[in-house]
């Protein structure tokens, strides 16, 4: 038992990399403007990287019109438009500790704090120094209001990254009434659209809605005659919302949803029964929502159950916050063959391994001896990216850095991530289009190469 909970806890802690920091693909054309070329020294047992900047820092432009926040109800007005000088304070809330969570997503706040310091080692905002802070709250919704208002109260400036959504919930109200940015929520919660009553609040993965679009329509070019569906999720708001949303879509796309089965999110055991109860129905196709280690407790599960069922095959589909390779390695041939989805390039794939962007983060995190979680803090990373871009666009603007500046910026956003999959482009235009990533690739997982194949081309239909 103790040797169990031991690999479910290794798994999660993969589980990071999965967040899938997603892009909005789109007209726009704006990139990030890096491409570098890197040379590493890993000869040795001390390793040394060496990036050489060929270009300028990303670029982005302020819209010249758009949507602009009212600071007229804001608490303190004055606050809200205040010239930010010297240095731009970040606070976020992770989990950092209090069990499987916080092994899973640790490796995001390693990400989060590299590329911080790879902005202000390229002086990416010129002369404002950017200072990040990210306090503990354990996965706990209750915990995360102390954890923000302990960093309100030291100065900061703005919020990006916070981790999950009932956590980006419980603060929310109190960030929209204090007028304080609260950027690039980790979450894909439809709730981070709501830009008319929290216009202070945006999120950065693609919305579970929007997913489930996306696997449905592959389903329906799978099965033209319809297929039998059985649900698998976890039992909170991330696998409600989208177990709610796939469910609603399934008689579009001839879908019958034959059994339904939940995992509380803090259960570590293998979903035996559940599957059992899956298994006896034979549906067509399997659509899982698991979290964490449960990624691979589940796939341990439905693989012991096909064996008992030798003729029963069934598509499974996994929500791409386990769309890792390396926590897909951890699951072994029980992996093999799932669907899943990303819009990021896999950093560990030996394919990408010339891409010059992934050389860049690469050669960037080895130089912080971070190598063992690049993978999984490319979430983190990609994240930190998303939130000094908007800043940069900030302090570019008329108005120039301020609280005010750096949501209308997050509101009139184009810009490509480093680590991005070709023709992703992340976009937001105000309550035109609040979801700054709405597109996906579906992928197809090879366990004997640990590698993704891609399922189609990107689909880009669902954007707003």
């Amino acid at each position: 038992m103790k040797q169990g909970s031991s690999v479910r806890l290794m798994a999660a802690a993969l589980a990071a990399g999965t967040l899938l920091i997603a892009a909005c693909s789109s007209d726009g054309s704006t990139t990030n403007g890096t491409t570098a070329s890197t040379t590493a020294d890993t000869s040795g047992s001390e390793t040394t990287a060496a990036v050489v900047e060929t270009t300028a820092a990303p670029e982005t432009t302020a819209a010249a019109t758009g949507w602009a926040v009212d600071t007229s109800g804001c608490i303190d007005p004055a606050a809200a438009e205040a010239p930010i000088t010297g240095t731009v304070k970040i606070g976020s809330a992770m989990p950092l500790s209090g069990g499987i969570a916080a092994a899973a997503f640790a490796p995001v706040k390693g990400g989060f704090e590299a590329y911080i310091k790879y902005a202000n080692e390229k002086k990416l905002l010129g002369d404002i120094t950017i200072e990040a802070t990210i306090e503990d709250d354990q996965y706990n919704k209750d915990l995360t209001p102390g954890a923000v208002s302990k960093q309100i109260d030291a100065g900061v400036n703005l919020f990006a990254g916070i981790i999950g959504s009932p956590n980006n919930g419980a603060v929310r109200d109190t960030l929209n009434e204090e007028c304080i940015p609260q950027l690039n929520a980790l979450t894909g919660s439809p709730a981070w659209g709501e830009v008319a009553d929290y216009p202070w609040t945006t999120g950065i993965l693609v919305p579970y809605t929007v997913e489930s679009k996306v696997y449905a329509k592959q389903l329906a070019e799978m099965y033209p005659d319809g297929a039998n569906v059985a649900m698998f999720y976890v039992n909170n708001e991330f696998g409600q919302v989208y177990a709610d949303a796939f469910k609603e879509l399934a008689p579009d796309y001839n879908l019958t949803i034959v059994d339904e089965q939940t995992i509380e999110a803090e259960d570590p055991a293998p979903p035996v029964s559940q599957i059992t109860s899956i298994a006896a129905e034979k549906p067509d196709v399997v659509m899982a929502v698991p979290l964490g280690a449960g990624c691979v407790t589940f796939l341990g599960a439905l693989a012991d159950a096909k064996a008992q069922n030798p003729d029963w095959k069934p598509a499974t589909f996994i929500t791409n916050t386990c769309a890792s390779s390396l926590i897909l390695g951890a699951a072994g041939a029980a992996a093999d063959g799932l669907y899943t989805s990303n819009n990021l390039v896999d950093v560990a794939a030996p394919a990408n391994a010339e891409n010059p962007n992934v050389k860049e983060y690469l050669a960037f995190m080895e130089a912080q001896q971070l190598s063992e979680i690049a993978t999984t803090a490319s979430a983190g990373w990609t994240t930190a990216e998303a939130t000094v871009a908007i800043l940069k666009q900030a302090a570019e603007s008329p108005e120039g850095l301020s609280r005010a500046s750096i949501i209308n910026a997050a509101r009139n956003f184009t810009f490509t991530p480093m680590l991005a999959r070709d023709g992703v482009v992340d976009k937001s235009s105000g309550e035109e289009d609040p979801f700054l990533a709405q597109s996906l690739q579906v992928l197809q997982y090879d366990a004997d190469t640990a590698t993704f194949t891609d399922i189609g081309s990107l689909i880009t239909e669902f954007e707003s």
